[in-house]
């Protein structure tokens, strides 16, 4: 027995329900692992945040170090030659 018009429109009707809803169900997912990656990513971001602020205060730290390291090398130097100068004129005191 042959389906009537009407049926086959009610059938036709009935499969494009269930695809769309199927194709809500997909979509309701996508949206929600749209969300968590959002939430992820903002997640990341933060964290980046984060690590750049800390890479930057160790940067400064290091050139401080490093900025002491020099005046100290400096006043070592300067102290040397002071030493140097006493030491020699030291020797010539004695050579007199």
């Amino acid at each position: 027995m042959q389906e009537s018009p009407q049926q086959a429109l009610e059938s036709r009707i009935n499969e494009l329900t269930e695809h769309l809803s199927v194709i809500r169900r997909n979509m309701e997912k996508i949206i929600a692992d749209n969300h968590r990656m959002r939430e992820v990513v903002r997640i990341a971001e933060s964290e980046l945040r984060k690590r750049r602020d800390q890479v930057q205060k160790l940067e400064n730290e290091l050139k401080g170090l490093q900025n002491n390291r020099l005046e100290a090398k400096a006043r070592v130097e300067h102290a040397m030659e002071k030493l140097d100068d006493l030491i020699s004129s030291g020797q010539q005191g004695e050579a007199s």
